[in-house]
């Protein structure tokens, strides 16, 4: 039978031209948790650019034939754009916009490289070895060793740590199972990640992600059996925790009193609670207020400002919704919504043949990104976004090859 593009690609010489892209991306991806936007753009651009001149560009177009999740990040992006021709903002703040997004037309061209095992074992150690830098160094900073950043407890700020750790945190555990030499080490490290998000560089992101993706890990090993164990486990050291203590640093909730004072919970009292719940019942407002085709592109700030002047609020105003799904769909109508929700979705369909533990890593990825735009728009952050454009060319892109198990590629060839 004939070879598909990444099967293609996997039995042939890379050029040399690949090869040079290849390692620059892999440098790339190492400096995503560690440098700042300008070294991005420099270490992830170029491999496009170096791409974009070989022959191994012509795999895109069955690569968005064959990858339902590279086809619908590639219309997503692309309705992002049309959408401007009907946004109220200026062309050039919705073109900027726009280049936020960048995320989603670059995946598929990320998974081209990623098609080859070598380069994607050997970017998965630079993410690796990338992260275990960030968390060294958020202890660093934390007890005033370095003061080569202005946040003082890690490298970025503290959603992205929440973030990148709750993945190294699922990322160790994987590890503790598949080493046994090496066991003790991954789980020590998952324990430290544990602390790093709850006493140092704490935010509620970084609990919820934690948390949710270390449950998750336990029903994939062990399904109900390591769940119970889990919560009871964590049921006892939370009690420790609460008793022995001092718990004034952990956020959230802003205002929680408001409850106490309140005769009746509604929509006021949410927004008074907390700032990123009348950010979401604004946006919310601003969405039914467009809810086809939305406001356009680079038009959130002018609609929720309407919004906001318009009913009761209690925080200023903002930009950004904090939540990927409104963000989307405020400037982009339910039909940008359904295409979101879409591209999601893709990331849990069409597993049958692959390794269970790429399955596994597909499903915590789905969870990461659910959790993570639930509470920030992560695909518009630059460094949320880059992470999670990596992490789904590594691990949507193409089968991995895993000792023992059966995957596509043997299965069609």
């Amino acid at each position: 039978m004939s070879l598909s593009h990444s099967d293609h690609s996997k039995n042939l010489p890379q050029p040399f031209l690949v090869n040079v892209g290849a390692w620059i991306l892999i440098a790339g991806v190492f400096s995503i948790p560690l440098l700042g936007n300008a070294a991005h753009n420099i270490l992830l651009g170029l491999p496009i650019i170096i791409l974009c001149c070989t022959r191994n560009i012509k795999q895109y177009p069955s690569l968005l034939k064959e990858n339902r999740t590279a086809l619908l990040s590639t219309v997503l992006y692309a309705w992002l754009a049309i959408s401007i021709l009907w946004s109220s903002a200026d062309t050039n703040y919705s073109i900027k916009i726009l280049s936020k997004y960048r995320e989603f037309l670059l995946i598929p061209l990320f998974m081209i490289y990623f098609t080859s095992d070598k380069y994607r074992k050997h970017a998965f150690i630079a993410l690796y070895a990338a992260l275990l830098f960030s968390l060294f160094f958020s202890y660093l900073m934390h007890y005033d060793v370095i003061h080569f950043w202005d946040n003082p407890n890690s490298i970025k700020n503290r959603i992205f740590h929440g973030i990148s750790m709750s993945i190294f945190a699922y990322i160790n555990l994987q590890a503790a199972v598949i080493s046994r030499k090496y066991r003790a080490m991954f789980i020590a490290l998952f324990l430290i990640t544990f602390h790093n998000l709850f006493f140092i560089e704490n935010g509620r992101i970084g609990y919820l992600l934690i948390s949710t993706l270390t449950a998750l890990f336990c029903w994939q090993q062990w399904r109900l059996k390591g769940l119970g164990t889990m919560l009871i486990v964590s049921s006892i050291g939370a009690t420790v925790l609460i008793f022995f203590v001092d718990l004034s640093h952990v956020r959230i909730i802003d205002h929680l009193d408001v409850i106490n004072r309140a005769r009746e919970l509604n929509l006021t009292v949410l927004q008074q609670l907390d700032i990123r719940l009348e950010f979401y019942i604004v946006s919310l407002h601003a969405f039914l207020d467009s809810w086809l085709l939305g406001h356009g592109l680079g038009s959130f700030p002018e609609a929720y400002a309407v919004q906001h002047s318009a009913i009761e609020t209690f925080w200023h105003k903002t930009v950004n919704s904090h939540n990927e799904f409104l963000q989307i769909s405020v400037q982009t109508g339910i039909i940008g919504l359904i295409l979101f929700i879409s591209f999601l979705s893709t990331l849990l369909l069409n597993r049958k043949h692959l390794a269970p533990l790429q399955r596994q890593c597909q499903t915590a990825l789905f969870v990461t990104f659910v959790i993570s735009c639930m509470f920030n728009s992560s695909f518009m952050d630059h460094g949320d976004g880059t992470l999670f454009m990596i992490l789904t060319a590594l691990v949507i892109g193409t089968p991995w090859q895993v000792k023992g198990e059966t995957s596509t590629l043997e299965t069609n060839t």
